[in-house]
């Protein structure tokens, strides 16, 4: 497997010429401060950069609009002769609030596929989004070529200043891009993708809970069987961070996306939930069993089967008619069940 990555126009496949290898190679798509200066920096035409902003000024242009400009400049900057672009939401003033990076890059990469220019072009994502495996992969899968997670090195540098992180500063990020790679190939094993080359932009996701305002802007192609938000809703939120993140008596939020915080990310299998399953199957208690259905059945909306309910026949079913659960039991398979769903 690799995540080999070539940055430069891509030139006629049936014709080899000696401008054909004329590529910058980078090893990984996760880049380095150095790297990512060094490739933005570069005198050659051929790796000619231009960055355009992500930022945006709600008082003046919605979301929608900010994409469509973004699109019509990187097109003019390709036109002009520019190849590596780099969209960005570093350095944004007060008063500006960001694009997302997945909604910019995907509608970047679409526009300019329908124009036949994409092969012109490469596209860099500057962003302080991406942290994780998961969330790099979206960018990838969306047209990215490679990313730059400014955020998550100057949180590093910040907790080296502090102490949380001891050692080198430098072997602290290579550390972190090791771990980010490790996750880029297990998420491309699991597609039966071997190179990074065929999963960029490929679209190999279901979208849930995007209108199809957004899907046919960004994420033209992929999947979208459950409609949700739009660009009013998404550009909300952006306002709500923006607002929370000029206050000043306001500290950062943890937001507990991945472990549990309260009052914060609900989670499925939080420690209540947790703790009063365990009590009921150790004292095996009835009451506290259905104390645990309450917490689950009227818990906040966590997953798209909470969005379901029951739909009661207009006929109800005599109760003799209903198979006993003795004769039930027998069907249980639990070794179809794996340690970790029984866990």
């Amino acid at each position: 497997m690799s995540l080999e990555t070539c940055c430069g126009a891509e030139l006629n496949v049936f014709k080899a010429t000696p401008e054909h290898a004329h590529r910058l190679i980078l090893t990984t798509p996760v880049l380095s401060p150095r790297k990512f200066t060094a490739l933005v920096s570069q005198d050659d035409p051929a790796f000619a950069s231009h960055t355009l902003s992500l930022g945006y000024d709600p008082e003046q242009q919605s979301l929608h609009q900010a994409l469509k400009a973004l699109c019509a400049e990187a097109e003019a900057q390709v036109r002009a002769g520019k190849v590596i672009l780099v969209l960005t939401d570093a350095e944004l003033a007060k008063g500006l609030i960001p694009i997302q990076a997945a909604l910019a890059v995907g509608a970047v990469h679409s526009h300019l596929g329908r124009l036949a220019l994409r092969p012109n072009a490469n596209i860099v994502v500057e962003t302080g989004y991406a942290r994780d495996a998961h969330q790099m992969a979206v960018l990838f899968g969306v047209g990215a070529t490679a990313v730059y997670p400014w955020l998550a090195y100057q949180v590093m540098a910040d907790m080296h200043r502090i102490g949380e992180l001891t050692g080198n500063p430098a072997d602290g990020r290579e550390n972190y891009r090791k771990g980010l790679q490790k996750g880029l190939f297990k998420i491309l094993s699991k597609m039966g993708i071997s190179t990074l080359a065929s999963y960029r932009g490929s679209m190999l996701f279901e979208a849930v809970g995007l209108s199809d305002e957004v899907m046919d802007l960004c994420f033209v192609g992929m999947a979208s069987r459950i409609q949700g938000a739009g660009f009013a809703e998404l550009q909300m939120q952006q306002a709500l961070l923006a607002k929370d993140a000029w206050t000043p008596r306001k500290g950062i939020s943890q937001g507990g996306m991945f472990k549990y915080v309260h009052g914060h990310e609900y989670h499925a299998y939080n420690p209540d939930v947790v703790m009063t399953l365990q009590a009921a199957v150790q004292e095996g208690s009835y009451t506290k069993w259905k104390k645990f259905a309450q917490l689950v059945n009227e818990r906040p909306v966590a997953t798209i089967r909470d969005l379901l309910k029951l739909k009661p026949a207009e006929t109800p079913l005599a109760l003799e008619e209903v198979e006993p659960i003795e004769d039930l039991l027998p069907r249980f398979d639990s070794a179809g069940m794996s340690l970790g769903a029984l866990a």
